[in-house]
């Protein structure tokens, strides 16, 4: 299998390079998008590395301004009286670490009464937070939680954003008693800006969301929010109560730079590019070392004016075809042929027109002979062909004859038209030998006999097989001939049914009525027109005059059926069941007016093909019945599965039916059987009333036989019918 591909595939060096070209493409392809892959992999780690980073500044910014409110709880909680100017001179030297604080206010009872810087923050003083709902719930949280909250950003009255951590301040011993709440309010844009985050960095957008601390659930306070993507990059930034959400996405997702794409692509094609070429070269190399074998293969085994196979080839051919016949016991014939004359056509054409004549001669008998027989030149003018499986020596003497009516028709060589005739010799395996050496010698011999009988002649090596295959030859012309000259007959036998005694059907037989031979038997020229072939337009006549007086039957008001035999040869036609069934309904006769007898052969060797034709037949309508039923196999077992609706008993057993205990017994046994299988008999051979009188007893359906009527024509078999059917 590998080396036809290969083979297949080296024919063509530019077709496989190209699809090799493609495979490594589609390979190069693969790696290139799983590179690809794990490159947006590592910029969207590195992304996040970078966001941790960010993360852990801006965490580092917020915890900073929260220590001052820390820082201003723990003084309070010391010093609970602390007056304007204590308290200014306190956050002001918190505020020397510029953070972002904007302003600081205390609100002790939740009243505030101390704010720095003050100016600008007048109208905060006396604020009650217990009469601001916007503020309350976030007071009271702090105040419940006893920790900061950091909350917003919120608009500010002043203008801006602003975050705003308040702290409860707890006094006493134990620490339960609730002085107030100290406030900051923090500029959210400036804490951002001193923890390095601005909208966009390192080609990412940036973003924060989780206002008020509510995580992933808040607004997004900073950047926007179609950054927070799917497949943004995030991390979480721990406030004391609450968390924020810190996202990176790059505008059109995370991608390879244009160049690291242009790269790898153009690395893909110089590979593929590169394999391709190579796989160019291989190939070529290897179809021309491929045609190298096969010219010498060629030149060693066939002729190269002819393209025939040589005499060497041909050996190895027939030694293989007598191994296999052998095997199988079958028959084959060896043609001889020789050019007569054609010496004489080199000497006064010239070879150049001898070449032409031998080419011409070989493309002609390659047009005439089977696609699978064996053809070859052996030496000059000597050819030989052996015709696979025949049946008999009668086929080979027809294709014989056909070649010598073919190959005879003149030949047009350079403008000018040339005759040539040949000898033929034929031998027939294995009649003429066993060996390859023995047949060709054979068939030799006979051609040489054809040549001194005076040339283009047809000799069989074994005389008395030629003058048989003659018999049968000129048999199957004439009759080919009778038909076209009306020369047959059909004469109808009656059956009869044995419990109404009438006549319920007839078979119809074919008889040559020959103008100079008188009748000739059907024993003598059926079994010849099985042989040849002839058997078919035979066949189809028989059919067709048999429908014609079914035809009669009808206009005549008699419903009878008509059996009509049908060879085995009739069936291997693929079309046999089509082309019987057009001349059926060309006459439009009742499909079940028709038997069609059959030999038991046909169903155990006949192969599927044959058996599918009669079971299309009988769902046509057309009855099927087993002719000269116990003279082959009749096993019970195929009649239960093989279609048969009568089975005829053959005469030989009917003659020694009173007789013969034998017989006897084996004539009920088929009856017995053909009612258990529901198949009606008949019994043909009855020339007396004894024979009647125990095929009654055994319970015959059908009789056939001298004693009730002989084959008659079509006007005589009417007089056997009442006359009330046919008046």
């Amino acid at each position: 299998m590998m080396p036809r591909i290969l083979k297949s595939l080296t024919q063509n060096p530019f077709a496989f390079s190209a699809i090799v070209f493609g495979v490594v493409m589609l390979v190069s392809a693969f790696f290139v998008s799983h590179e690809f892959e794990r490159i947006r992999e590592n910029i969207k780690h590195q992304a996040f590395v970078n966001l941790l980073t960010l993360g852990a500044r801006l965490e580092g910014e917020v915890n900073a301004h929260l220590v001052v409110l820390r820082g201003l709880r723990a003084e309070i909680a010391i010093n609970s009286d602390i007056n304007q100017g204590e308290f200014s001179r306190l956050v002001d030297e918190f505020l020397q670490t510029k953070l972002s604080i904007r302003h600081i206010a205390l609100a002790p009872d939740l009243v505030i009464t101390n704010i720095h810087p003050f100016a600008g923050n007048e109208s905060a003083l006396g604020l009650d937070y217990r009469t601001m709902p916007d503020q309350l719930p976030a007071v009271m949280e702090s105040i419940q939680l006893k920790d900061i909250i950091l909350s917003g950003p919120v608009n500010l009255v002043q203008g801006g954003t602003a975050l705003i951590a308040r702290v409860p301040v707890f006094i006493g011993e134990d620490r339960n008693i609730l002085w107030g709440i100290v406030s900051a309010v923090i500029d959210d844009e400036d804490l951002l800006q001193k923890a390095g985050i601005d909208i966009r960095l390192w080609g990412n957008d940036i973003a924060i969301r989780g206002r008020d601390g509510l995580g992933v659930d808040g607004d997004v306070f900073f950047g926007n929010k179609e950054t927070f993507h799917p497949d943004a990059v995030t991390v979480d930034v721990i406030l004391p109560l609450g968390r924020w959400q810190l996202a990176a996405y790059p505008q059109g997702g995370w991608q390879v730079k244009n160049r690291q794409v242009l790269g790898y692509w153009l690395i893909s094609l110089l590979v593929s590019f590169v394999m391709a070429m190579a796989t160019y070269l291989i190939a070529l190399n290897y179809r021309e070392k491929l045609q190298a074998i096969e010219t010498a293969t060629y030149r060693a085994n066939y002729d190269a004016l002819t393209g025939l196979s040589n005499r060497y080839h041909f050996g190895q051919q027939l030694q293989a075809m007598i191994y296999d016949h052998q095997r199988h016991n079958h028959m084959f014939a060896l043609f001889f042929i020789d050019l007569d004359y054609f010496k004489e056509v080199n000497d006064n054409w010239g070879h150049h027109t001898g070449d032409e004549l031998l080419r011409l001669f070989a493309g002609r008998m390659r047009s005439i002979v089977r696609s699978d027989d064996l053809l070859a030149r052996l030496a000059g003018d000597e050819f030989v062909i052996i015709l696979r499986d025949i049946e008999s020596a009668t086929q080979a003497e027809l294709l014989a004859e056909k070649l010598q009516m073919e190959l005879g028709e003149p030949y047009l060589i350079d403008g000018q038209y040339l005759s040539v005739t040949h000898s033929l010799g034929i031998a027939m395996y294995p009649e003429d030998g066993h060996s390859m050496q023995q047949l060709l010698q054979n068939a030799d011999r006979a051609m040489y006999a054809a040549k001194r009988a005076g040339k283009n002649r047809i000799f069989f090596f074994n005389e008395a097989l030629s003058q048989e295959v003659k018999h049968h030859v000129q048999l199957h012309n004439d009759i080919l001939a009778g038909l076209r000259e009306g020369q047959f007959e059909l004469y109808l036998q009656p059956i009869v049914a044995l419990d109404t005694q009438e006549i319920a059907k007839c078979e119809a037989l074919v008889r040559w009525i020959h103008p100079i031979r008188g009748i000739v038997s059907p024993g003598d020229f059926i079994p010849v027109a099985e042989q040849t072939g002839a058997i078919r337009s035979l066949g189809e006549w028989i059919l067709d005059e048999a429908c014609h007086l079914s035809d009669k039957f009808k206009q005549a008001g008699i419903d009878m059926q008509i059996s009509i035999n049908r060879s085995v040869a009739e069936f291997f036609p693929k079309d046999a069941d089509a082309r019987w069934l057009q001349i059926i309904d060309g006459h439009d006769v009742d499909h079940s007016n028709l038997v069609f007898e059959i030999t038991e052969s046909l169903l155990m060797e006949g192969g599927d093909s044959q058996l599918d034709k009669i079971k299309r037949l009988r769902e046509q309508g057309i009855a099927f019945s087993i002719d000269d039923f116990g003279t082959g196999y009749s096993a019970i077992n195929y009649l239960r599965h093989y279609p048969a609706d009568y089975l005829k008993i053959d005469r030989s057993f009917v003659i020694d039916l009173l007789d013969d205990e034998q017989d006897r017994t084996l004539v009920e046994v088929i009856i017995k059987m053909g009612q258990t299988l529901g198949i009606k008999v008949v019994a043909e051979g009855v020339e007396n009333q004894q024979q009647l009188d125990m095929l009654r007893e055994f319970g015959c359906d059908y009789v056939q036989g001298y004693f009730l009527g002989r084959p008659v024509p079509f006007d005589q078999f009417l007089e056997f019918l009442p006359k009330e059917i046919h008046s």
